[in-house]
């Protein structure tokens, strides 16, 4: 079969495709035939060395997959072959022809949904839905802020918040066009992150311009810096990306006088919460299906021009999700 490899650190050309043996299903696993590998700003982050989970070279990118079962291992219960599912590889090898990976990490797929967009609902998805609903506790009537409003992940927050009771989401992104995205999903303010004054204007756009009680956002940088000066009093910050590696420290003193709480967020550890995962999924799934959730594959690359799918992500060049097609 067919499977990218990184063999050093580096840009995007360190995508290479390779002649392997197809994989095969330990205990308590899955081999899945691949229809659509999904692609994360966390790949690229691992690719250049800077993800927060190391690797060793050479490793295998890609952390999910959607395709059709074609193995079970033992004691495997809950899967069945001919399935179509969709799952999350904790020791990734998503860019390839076939995947393996522990059966609870996988959901099946209903039949109204696509492979593609199965993807668009499961990292983005788990990681929107989880983010609001455990880690923020998002409550009705709070105001939002989330950046990179037109992302994969952004989408999918805008719609949930939406969902959850928010009462107003504030959505930014870097140009006119995303911020068109963001507005057709239900965002009520939107806002310029590229701008000098996008702090100001944020502050604006509340009562009494006090701030926003929740900011979600995957930028890092300076705008996660500058972010801590648009929350309320008691607001929360969560940050769950840091694509460009730019400086995130935040002086903690800060914090004290407006009680103000900064957390992080990774999908990651939700692999041992497998009854959360799979909340997440049926409510995910169930919303898609009767249309209440909209899905945004934005665009779809061959296996073979995995560089160039990552080079458009981390060049601003992409909305909704990236998936490549084995």
């Amino acid at each position: 079969m067919k499977q990218i490899i990184v063999n050093e650190f580096g840009g995007p050309e360190k995508l290479i495709l390779h002649d392997v043996a197809v994989p095969s299903a330990g205990d308590g696993q899955i081999v899945i035939k691949v229809e659509a590998s999904g692609v994360n700003f966390a790949d690229g982050m691992q690719r250049r060395n800077q993800y927060v989970f190391p690797v060793s070279l050479p490793y295998l990118p890609g952390f999910e997959v959607a395709g059709i079962v074609t193995e079970l291992g033992k004691d495997v219960e809950n899967i069945s072959v001919g399935d179509r599912v969709v799952a999350m590889l904790p020791n990734g090898g998503g860019y390839a022809q076939y995947a393996v990976t522990p059966s609870y990490l996988a959901a099946v797929i209903p039949p109204t949904i696509s492979a593609q967009e199965s993807l668009a609902l499961q990292v983005q998805g788990l990681t929107a839905y989880l983010m609001l609903k455990d880690g923020a506790k998002l409550r009705a009537g709070q105001t939002v802020l989330i950046h990179a409003a037109a992302g994969g992940v952004g989408t999918l927050l805008v719609q949930i918040a939406k969902q959850m009771g928010a009462g107003k989401i504030i959505a930014t992104a870097s140009n006119v066009e995303k911020l068109a995205v963001a507005k057709s999903l239900g965002a009520d303010e939107l806002i310029n992150y590229t701008e000098s004054d996008w702090v100001q204007k944020v502050k604006d756009a509340t009562t009494e311009g006090k701030g926003v009680d929740l900011i979600i956002d995957s930028t890092g940088g300076e705008i996660l810096r500058n972010s801590v000066n648009c929350l309320a009093p008691f607001g929360r910050l969560i940050n769950f990306g840091n694509p460009t590696g730019g400086s995130t420290s935040i002086e903690a003193f800060t914090l004290v006088n407006d009680n103000l709480i900064l957390q992080g967020f990774g999908l990651a550890s939700y692999f041992e919460k497998p009854d959360l995962m799979q909340e997440a999924y049926q409510y995910l799934f169930s919303q898609a299906a009767t249309g209440k959730l909209k899905v945004h594959v934005g665009q779809t690359f061959p296996l073979k021009d995995a560089a160039e799918a990552h080079g458009q992500m981390e060049n601003r060049k992409t909305t909704g999700k990236t998936v490549l097609i084995p």
